[in-house]
């Protein structure tokens, strides 16, 4: 099964490139917020956490070989 999230890296959120949040806060929210997109995202912290089932999925998948 394909990943949903990317895969750990030196950033914090997970979310694949490019961000769909970033065009979805726009068509919500008309204008970004004055702050970091990434600091008013309501996605991040579920993503995050998805990704790491997805991280725990794929080390007993490897487990199994």
């Amino acid at each position: 099964m394909a990943r949903l999230t990317r895969t750990k890296d030196k950033y914090e959120c997970r979310i694949p490139n490019p961000c769909p949040a970033e065009d979805w806060m726009h068509d919500t929210y008309g204008l970004y917020p004055q702050t970091s997109i990434c600091d008013d995202c309501p996605f991040e912290k579920y993503i995050n956490k998805l990704a790491e089932y997805e991280d725990n999925n794929e080390h007993l998948e490897d487990d199994g070989k």
